[in-house]
């Protein structure tokens, strides 16, 4: 089996995987917590900045999307998102 093509940001934005791993990161109040206290962020509080939002999404990039197995790649994008 070939390798799952993970795209860079910007391009990753319209990638259904990466959507549903930044989703889902968002929504991990402990990951975000300790994202705030290394970068030194606000995500947590409602005075957030882009610059925040942006450095969060970078960080899920490299840390979640980039480093998942291409069989859970494969699943976020075959997988339809949940309503909420």
């Amino acid at each position: 089996m070939n390798s799952i093509t993970r795209l860079p940001l910007p391009a990753a934005y319209l990638d259904p995987a990466f959507v549903r791993c930044l989703h889902e990161a968002v929504s991990e109040v402990e990951l975000v917590a300790q994202f705030d206290r290394l970068y030194g962020a606000n995500m947590l509080n409602e005075d957030r900045t882009k610059a925040d939002m942006r450095a969060f999404a970078e960080f899920v990039h490299d840390c979640v999307y980039s480093r998942l197995p291409d069989e859970a790649i494969w699943s976020l994008r075959a997988t339809p998102a949940e309503v909420a």
